[in-house]
């Protein structure tokens, strides 16, 4: 499961503190002067990193540069370019790696269960019932990317809601309106005829809440949303 993590809101050229870890300290500022930087930091006296967002044939990108200020002995710079489509894939990474410290840092926390941060309340209230039923579930493990623009870079990704492993099944819940079920519809045939070997079911609005309905009914599940 992946560890839920609190919104940030940089501001100004603000200090937002140093992590200190195995023996060194980075030290993390936002700047507001520049439109496309989200972050730069340093991780030695000699060596930056910055994150942008960039733009190209209407495509968006984020940016990771590794720069030597002028004056030090290396002046080269490298970047590492991600299509804005895979974000949810980086943000699962940055979970695993704040997953896997925390871990290393209270080694008597391992069987503790860590809380989800679901963007929907639907998403929470079906994972309390995946729970009653006992069924090994995982929040949006994986992104797919279902297009690509000419140079190859991933122009659309899906990240389906929920993926339960002992039946290899992902499952993605639409109770929004028609405009948004339309759209995601179109990912989801994008995403069987390139992934014919994935498994994915879509629950719909009237679906889902028969499944409420019945689980109600069943008197494990109070109307407040408490199994």
């Amino acid at each position: 499961m992946r560890r839920a993590r609190p919104n940030r809101r940089p501001s100004s050229e603000q200090d937002l503190g140093s992590v200190r870890a195995k023996g060194f300290a980075m030290t993390t500022k936002y700047s507001e002067d520049r439109s496309d930087e989200v972050s730069r930091f340093s991780v030695s006296t000699s060596t930056e990193v910055t994150i942008q967002i960039s733009e190209r044939e209407g495509r968006q990108f984020i940016l990771i540069k590794e720069q030597h200020p002028a004056g030090t002995i290396s002046t080269t710079e490298h970047t590492i370019e991600i299509p804005a489509a895979l974000l949810p894939e980086l943000k699962r990474a940055v979970a695993v790696l704040e997953e896997s410290f925390a871990d290393e840092d209270e080694p008597d926390q391992h069987s503790q269960h860590h809380p989800v941060s679901f963007a929907h309340e639907s998403e929470a209230e079906f994972a309390r019932i995946l729970d009653f039923y006992h069924i090994l579930w995982h929040y949006e493990p994986r992104t797919f990317a279902i297009e690509w623009d000419e140079e190859g870079n991933v122009a659309s990704s899906f990240t389906p809601d929920f993926y339960l492993p002992d039946h290899d099944l992902y499952i993605e819940l639409t109770t929004a309106r028609q405009t948004l079920v339309t759209k995601k519809n179109r990912k989801v045939r994008r995403l069987r005829e390139i992934y014919p070997e994935v498994n994915v079911k879509v629950l719909y609005a009237s679906d889902y809440q028969k499944l409420i309905d019945k689980f109600v009914a069943s008197g494990a599940f109070s109307e407040d949303g408490r199994a």
